[in-house]
């Protein structure tokens, strides 16, 4: 009987100390977590498989999308050009001017379509030729006065834009943001988000693995606190996952389209000195760009492990 007791409470004990490292756990040991938890697949973001700084024409870099294996897409603030730009070669390979100047934030695409989110909530759809490039304007009613996130979902054949503030008004919707869809046949924008996050749901997350959130004073006292404002989102090719991005605090979430929490992590910032965009490449690697100091921007590339 002792024996037992002794050997239970050994168990006990490891599945504590377990439990503890796991949730000690935080960017250094995400993409172990991933392999153990997520079967599909991960990235190591200790490791890109490609850092480099882009061409200055591209300091100012505010919008970009998938464009072959080795090339995107990308739009600069206040720039009305579409410019293509090659991985492999550290070089643009084409550029197409459509006329118009504003604050561009937000850039993907569908078919031949190139879609551009200004940050006023309008969306231009940029459809480039040889010959010409023609352009149409679409205000979005977002409940939102900033807006900067766009990207395509190509099995459910809409696009996704995220406010980076609040769903609504009120101490109730404070700490919510909104992912909201569009038709690709019809243009409409589906009034009711396709899910909503919850602050205190990242938070309560990034807690259970060791995550450490900045510090805001309250009163007297001080508390953790999630300051998430989406500055990007992207779906997974292969999965399916909503990655979403947030400059402001080095972090990125990861969900299923149903709203569920898949995995909440913060970046080096010394590596990241300032996430604002992602773009999946068609083979699943993932493409992380950096507003960096002195107007350089950064481009990483993450190669996508599969299980063995």
């Amino acid at each position: 009987m002792q024996k037992q007791v002794y050997f239970s409470v050994v168990i006990a004990a490891i599945s504590f100390i377990t439990v503890k490292k796991i949730q000690q756990a935080s960017i250094d040991h995400y993409h172990f977590l991933r392999e153990i938890f997520q079967k599909d697949g991960w990235f190591d973001f200790d490791h890109p498989s490609i850092s480099i700084h882009l061409p200055f024409e591209l300091r100012e870099i505010s919008g970009i999308t998938d464009f072959s294996e080795d090339e995107i897409a990308c739009v600069q603030n206040q720039n009305g050009t579409l410019y293509v730009y090659s991985i492999t070669g550290d070089s643009i390979s084409a550029q197409y001017d459509f006329g118009y100047s504003g604050s561009f934030e937000g850039l993907t695409h569908a078919d031949s379509s190139y879609f551009i989110m200004r940050n006023d909530a309008v969306l231009l759809q940029v459809d480039p030729s040889e010959d010409s490039v023609s352009v149409n304007f679409k205000k979005l009613d977002i409940p939102s006065w900033y807006n900067e996130v766009l990207c395509v979902d190509s099995r459910d054949h809409q696009l996704l834009v995220a406010p980076k503030n609040a769903t609504g008004r009120g101490a109730e919707l404070k700490n919510t943001r909104g992912i909201y869809t569009i038709d690709l046949e019809t243009m409409a924008m589906d009034e009711d988000p396709l899910f909503t996050i919850n602050l205190s749901e990242l938070e309560s997350f990034g807690q259970n693995t060791g995550i450490l959130f900045a510090k805001k004073k309250k009163s007297k006292e001080e508390e953790s606190s999630s300051r998430f404002m989406p500055s990007c989102i992207a779906v997974h090719p292969k999965t399916d996952e909503v990655y979403i991005i947030s400059s402001i605090d080095h972090s990125m979430a990861v969900f299923e389209k149903s709203g569920k929490l898949i995995n909440f992590v913060r970046f080096d910032a010394k590596l990241f000195t300032r996430p604002e965009r992602i773009i999946f490449l068609p083979n699943g690697d993932l493409i992380i760009t950096n507003e960096g100091q002195q107007g350089k921007t950064s481009l990483l590339r993450f190669k996508w492990h599969l299980p063995q």
